[in-house]
């Protein structure tokens, strides 16, 4: 850790909050990791602050940042190694001069003013990304209720897998560690199954650190968006070469039959679809509410960044000829009743 934190820094430890969850529902960043990493940094010399902005259904705010906190255990690791809890509720219009595609965009506050930060993410799957690791999880430097803006502003996932790519590049993580003692295979990120790895995986470079996670999955690397773009700004070679590879092997930790996402190991052909006028419809994977666990709590319809969804005899329904298939919805979901269905003609395709 004395390489990446030298005393008096303030260090910024952004875990995957993305919604109140208990450690076994696998959703945020274990507490365990957390905690031994704040350890790490405090005996460096550095003075860590754990910080980040839920998902997409909840607002920024201290409230907010408070029962988030302490619904994923992290209130506790703070009170008892000292460490702080951000809970300033601030955010700037801040410039990306390494961006492609955004050159502005909202950060929180208590990632401006940190000397390091430092990334946890959690290794799930992801709905819409395919992945969510290291650069994924710096998504959450961008407040909750904002971030639906962005998925309605970038609905194909290349554009919005470039945008988190500008945000990766612009917060620059010392250090990424990911918590892969218990993974989340199949929907993931929010409603997956646990996958007991024991696996911490870290590195320099949060690009290089999701190639690695994609071969321990058994994911062909390309078809994750982020891993594409980071090939395309050659943050990684066009082999997929040039990554070190330190402690295990990936072949000894490989994660056979990890699923993923329904619909998501294979893309279907883009130049195919302007030829057919029923591709949305028949070709691609929807959300669907799961009546009996929908409790009306309206999180999906607070998080539909195209106003597809509404409260109707106090449940959610989907408007599917106006989603973008995001599936923000099925992410942040606390009842786990929104499922992705695919098509059957997608299904015998693939």
């Amino acid at each position: 850790m004395e390489r990446f934190v030298r005393p008096g820094q303030t260090v910024l430890l952004k875990p995957n909050l993305l919604r109140k969850a208990r450690p076994e529902e696998v959703v945020a960043t274990h507490p365990a990791l957390v905690r031994a990493v704040v350890e790490l940094v405090k005996k460096a010399g550095g003075k860590p602050t754990i910080g980040d902005s839920p998902g997409a259904a909840l607002a920024h705010t201290r409230n907010t940042l408070l029962k988030l906190y302490r619904a994923c255990g992290l209130d506790r690791v703070a009170r008892e190694t000292g460490a702080d809890l951000a809970l300033e509720a601030g955010c700037q219009t801040v410039a990306l001069p390494r961006g492609r595609l955004v050159k502005r965009i909202e950060i929180i506050d208590c990632a401006l003013k940190a000397d390091v930060i430092i990334n946890l993410p959690k290794l799930k799957t992801h709905s819409f990304t395919l992945l969510t690791g290291g650069v994924k999880n710096l998504f959450g430097l961008v407040p909750g209720l904002i971030k639906p803006a962005y998925h309605a502003k970038f609905p194909d996932v290349d554009d919005f897998a470039s945008m988190l790519v500008d945000i990766c590049e612009f917060a620059n993580p010392a250090l990424t560690i990911v918590d892969g003692v218990w993974a989340m295979e199949g929907a993931g990120p929010g409603a997956g199954d646990r996958r007991e790895l024991g696996l911490v995986v870290a590195g320099t470079s949060p690009a290089a650190v999701d190639l690695v996670l994609s071969r321990i999955i058994g994911v062909d690397p390309l078809t994750i968006p982020t891993v594409r773009e980071c090939v395309k700004r050659g943050l990684l070679e066009q082999d997929l070469s040039g990554v070190e590879v330190r402690g295990e092997t990936i072949e000894a930790v490989k994660a056979e039959g990890f699923r993923v996402p329904p619909g998501r190991r294979h893309a279907f052909p883009r130049w195919a679809v302007p030829f057919m006028p029923l591709a949305k419809r028949l070709l691609t994977t929807r959300p669907r509410i799961d009546r009996k666990k929908c409790v009306g709590c309206g999180d999906c319809e607070r998080v539909c960044p195209v106003n597809a969804i509404s409260m109707k005899e106090g449940q959610a329904a989907i408007k599917l000829s106006g989603c973008i298939r995001c599936f923000c919805c099925h992410e942040t979901c606390p009842h786990r009743a929104i499922g992705l269905v695919r098509p059957l003609f997608q299904r015998l395709m693939v």
